[in-house]
């Protein structure tokens, strides 16, 4: 049963990163090339939704698995946004 939406932000950054098996820094290396944009409470504490993760999850499957640098990863992803945004106006 889930309590929350997938937009809610609730994972810290020490649990995103565990779920994702990558060190707390990699995500503050992608937040600050622009891939992620995580929410961030009153006292600046990084919080991801469930969406974040299925994003950083294919952030991590470029970088490992296909040997993107984060500037390929930058450029895949907005082409990835465009071909979903042309399909959605397609039908």
């Amino acid at each position: 049963m889930r309590l929350h939406g997938p937009e809610e932000p609730v994972y810290t950054i020490s649990v995103a990163a565990r779920l994702l098996g990558v060190h707390p820094q990699t995500l503050r290396i992608f937040e600050r090339e622009g891939l992620i944009g995580p929410a961030r409470t009153p006292n600046n504490v990084r919080l991801y939704s469930e969406n974040d993760l299925v994003l950083l999850r294919r952030i991590c499957q470029l970088t490992r698995e296909q040997g993107v640098n984060l500037a390929g990863v930058r450029e895949i992803l907005r082409l990835e946004v465009r071909i979903e945004r042309v399909k959605r106006e397609e039908d």
